[in-house]
């Protein structure tokens, strides 16, 4: 089974090559990278989550806040406030969301129409899977546990695509070794 790689047109009386746009996708070269920032905060995360340790005394610096409520009935809740805040949770984050989003959204060193159909199929399944896994957590799962729950649903749709794309592709390649 061979893949089409080039779209053609037809102007005129001439065929006319014209490459697959990916103009959405980072280049190939990003996605070292973005492993690299995509696994370190979950690592560092879990080492946290598994001493027991508390992120909250880290890179505690003075921060802008669109609102603040430190704590339940204290006063100096607000919005748009300066409020001390230890930044390593918050950075964490942004940090593996970006690194997934590379991951996820680089391209494969041989990019086609098959690859993007993978592409999209996996982004939408993880839609779908995501979404039901929320829906079981929210009908299931009560108090403190519910609320770090939905702290990883903030990554899971992300890291559920990349498990899914990157599995999706092992296959097809698999299946194109196999016949050849």
């Amino acid at each position: 089974m061979s893949i089409c790689k080039i779209n053609f047109t037809f102007e005129g009386n001439c065929l006319k090559q014209k490459n697959m746009k990916t103009n959405f996708l980072f280049p190939n070269s990003w996605k070292t990278m973005g492993w690299v920032l995509f696994v370190l905060p979950i690592a560092i995360t879990s080492y946290f989550w598994i001493s027991g340790d508390s992120m909250d005394n880290f890179l505690e610096i003075k921060t802008f806040a669109i609102y603040d409520d430190s704590f339940i009935f204290q006063s100096g809740n607000g919005f748009f406030k300066m409020t001390k805040n230890g930044m390593l949770d918050e950075l964490l984050l942004v940090v593996c969301l970006l690194g997934g989003l590379l991951v996820g959204f680089a391209k494969t060193k041989n990019e086609d129409e098959m690859i993007s159909h993978i592409r999209y199929t996996s982004l939408v399944w993880a839609t779908y899977f995501n979404i039901f896994l929320m829906i079981l957590t929210t009908l299931f799962v009560f108090g403190m546990v519910y609320f770090n729950v939905m702290i990883f649903f903030m990554i899971s749709s992300l890291l559920f695509f990349i498990i899914r794309f990157h599995y999706m592709i092992y296959k097809f390649n698999k299946l194109n070794s196999d016949e050849e």
